[in-house]
């Protein structure tokens, strides 16, 4: 039999052995938790700590805790159980779960039932999850590289394209973006107005193994209104992410099958709505959110390029007139003040110059007319022959009406289709011989368009100056003898009086 002082050196020997492998002693008695130093700061206590076992068990992770409270009420019930289990515990200290290892026994001691154990850090475990997740995190980050990469080279391309070269561009952008998330097609809808009605067209289209549908007819002038909720969502600047079955069978009916999901990416320009930017995919997942940020960045990107590469061919002509290194102040003047189609004055600088013509004439006791005429029925020559063949009327028209004129007259485009006169010093007959001879200038020169002859004739209303006119009133009594002109049978003059 051992003595007891040898005993007593054995299991401080044993104790001594125990935390040199890192591992902590423990007893449950009654309820009461008594933690050595060891497993004290693995639960984040400063110190050996005596506490509530309850305590002691809401510091133990919620998805293992059933675990561990079952663990120990099985050694209070049976003497000589035993019993270990792994679990995580919460550091007081810096907040993190560790997970450890709790093995115990239960003995009765003088007939008090307690539970002896030891605790150990699970260091492997810790560093397998860390790893884990330190490899989730890297997937993570290298996918976003790779998405913010298909951003950068989208934009190098589309910025450094010239005109010539701008189509292959674009469309290389669009393969870059398919290719970086995994699409099946990527288009482009631009919204136009047809007869009063909002419809979009697909205007560019990217596709590898599915039928392209660019310039099909039913890509063409679609009421936007008919695909239902789309516009509502678009117009509200929301991206439009939706599985192919959960999505209007009207927008169904307009995409292939192979196709699991859909995005839609909304176009602004001068906050109205220029059309939007279509993502398919075969996969039936949603977009995520990585995935709609990038697509999000690549369709304003898309849109940017497309509209400035749309201004910038509108002002081709008006580009060449201007100095490459300095812009002439004559030219924007000019733009100020004329109409860009006929090249005759706009209404706000007809109106400018009407005005100070009618002080003049107060000034110096002269007479002062003005007419206003209006090309009848203009609308069949658009309906006929197309609104580029309106357009050369219109110019046509102009220039009859130019010629007809002296230096000291103004005219202007008065908008749409009508034209006005402002005539100083002349006798009113004269006034009405001019206004003759325009019509029937106008009769006699049909404008030639594509080799065809499209005839046109003009109404015009005459007004003289009276007391308190104004530009507004001297112009409305005119357009009073336009609107009688046009009612008695139209190609004819009517001078306006009270």
């Amino acid at each position: 039999m051992l003595s007891d002082e040898l005993f007593s050196n054995r299991i401080i020997a044993l104790l001594d052995v125990i935390n040199a492998n890192g591992l902590g002693l423990w007893e449950l008695t009654n309820e009461t938790m008594e933690l050595d130093k060891i497993t004290a700061k693995m639960a984040g206590h400063t110190d050996a700590e005596t506490l509530p076992f309850r305590k002691f068990l809401e510091q133990i992770h919620e998805e293992d805790r059933q675990e561990i409270k079952m663990a120990v009420e099985e050694m209070q019930k049976v003497p000589g159980r035993s019993s270990n289990a792994e679990c995580r515990i919460l550091n007081r200290k810096d907040g993190n779960y560790r997970w450890i290892r709790i093995m115990g026994k239960s003995y009765l001691n003088h007939g008090k039932k307690i539970i002896l154990g030891t605790s150990q850090l699970i260091e492997g475990k810790a560093l397998d999850l860390l790893n884990a997740a330190i490899n989730d995190i890297t997937k993570e980050l290298s996918r976003k590289d790779e998405l913010n990469q298909c951003i950068y080279e989208v934009t190098e391309m589309l910025l450094n394209a010239d005109e010539v070269f701008f189509g292959t561009a674009f469309q290389n952008s669009l393969e870059i973006i398919a290719h970086a998330v995994g699409l099946v097609r990527v288009y482009v809808y631009k919204n136009h107005i047809v007869d009063g009605i909002l419809c979009c067209t697909e205007i560019h289209e990217w596709t590898e193994d599915m039928n392209p549908t660019l310039g099909e007819d039913y890509t063409k002038d679609i009421p936007l209104h008919c695909w239902t909720g789309l516009e509502e969502s678009l117009n509200e600047g929301k991206l439009y992410n939706r599985l192919f079955k959960d999505a209007p069978h009207s927008i169904q009916e307009m995409i292939s099958q192979g196709v699991g999901a859909i995005l839609f990416s909304p176009i602004f320009l001068k906050d109205m709505l220029w059309g939007f930017v279509g993502f398919e995919r075969a996969e039936a997942e949603l977009f995520n959110t990585d995935e709609e940020s990038v697509l999000s960045s690549a369709g304003l990107l898309l849109a940017n390029s497309l509209i400035r590469h749309d201004l910038n061919k509108n002002l081709i002509q008006a580009v060449d007139k201007i100095n490459t290194t300095t812009i002439k102040a004559e030219v924007l003047e000019k733009f100020a003040y004329t109409d860009s189609l006929t090249g005759l004055f706009n209404r706000r600088h007809l109106m400018e110059m009407t005005q100070k013509a009618l002080e003049k004439a107060r000034e110096s006791g002269t007479a002062c007319f003005a007419m206003i005429m209006d090309l009848d029925f203009f609308k069949k020559v658009n309906d006929n022959y197309g609104h580029l063949a309106g357009d050369e009327v219109l110019k046509n028209t102009a220039l009859v009406i130019k010629n007809a004129l002296r230096a000291s007259d103004l005219l202007g485009r008065y908008g749409g289709e009508e034209f006005v006169v402002v005539i100083s010093d002349t006798e009113k007959a004269n006034v009405l011989n001019l206004a003759e001879r325009i019509r029937e200038s106008i009769a006699n020169s049909p404008c030639i368009y594509n080799c065809i002859k499209i005839p046109c004739t003009v109404s015009i209303g005459v007004a003289s100056i009276f007391d308190d006119c104004t530009v507004e009133s001297l112009i409305d009594r005119a357009d009073k003898g336009l609107y009688m002109a046009k009612n008695s049978g139209r190609n004819r003059v009517v001078l306006f009086t009270d």
